[in-house]
């Protein structure tokens, strides 16, 4: 079952939280209440965890329009959620950055090592076994 999409066109070198989610967030943030004693983040929450699930069952169902869709929702709830508790999308992707730098970073220092050495006399008292990120 193997469907055809289209190639998705070059992301510009300079994406940021502002230029991919700023017209959303600001309009999410305009509808959205401050974070208070009198909001009910248990239904943001579950508003939130209701749309990943249904992200993950369209993944495996292999329906890409519903993964799309409801991706689309996972975000929007993921938005909501930010407006509401004063988090800025630009501190999001300042952190992914960090830990995607960081990750490069431990790659980097990973791979110099192991080629400046033979492979008979490589003894790495540390290595990287893992792939996630810090």
């Amino acid at each position: 079952m193997s469907r055809s999409h289209p190639a998705p066109e070059k992301a510009p070198d300079a994406l940021t939280a502002t230029t991919a989610l700023g017209p959303l967030q600001a309009r999410v943030a305009a509808r959205a209440p401050t974070a208070g004693p009198g909001n009910d983040h248990h239904a943001a929450g579950r508003a939130f965890t209701c749309a990943a699930e249904e992200c993950v069952m369209d993944l495996i169902a292999r329906d890409h329009a519903g993964l799309v869709a409801h991706s689309a929702d996972v975000l929007a709830e993921l938005l909501r959620i930010w407006a509401e508790q004063g988090v800025d999308a630009e501190e999001v992707w300042t952190e992914l950055d960090r830990r995607t730098r960081m990750g490069n970073l431990l790659l980097s220092l990973n791979m110099t090592r192991r080629r400046a050495t033979p492979a008979t006399a490589r003894k790495r008292s540390w290595k990287i076994r893992t792939t996630k990120l810090p």
